[in-house]
């Protein structure tokens, strides 16, 4: 897996998190550290880019703007 850093502006913070890009015969996916969680983006059957997080995600509280934050910046950049 690639290692890369992903560095997103939100509510006005310069944030950045680490990140990783697997491939797979079918197609790429994205696993961000988002506070010790790991998300994971990949293209929805529509070809648009969602979020996938673990079931232990729902006892943390990760901020929804944040993650549509993320993956802003894949857009932007085009990835996938």
């Amino acid at each position: 897996m690639e290692e890369f850093e992903v560095p997103v502006n939100y509510k006005g913070k310069e944030l950045l998190f680490n990140g990783k890009l697997a491939t797979f015969s079918y197609g790429y996916k994205l696993y961000v550290d988002v506070d010790g969680t790991e998300v994971v983006i990949e293209r929805d059957d529509h070809g648009d880019l969602r979020a996938l997080l673990p079931d232990a995600a729902s006892e943390k509280n990760i901020d929804k703007g944040l993650i549509e934050a993320i993956i802003e910046v894949f857009k932007e950049l085009q990835v996938l």
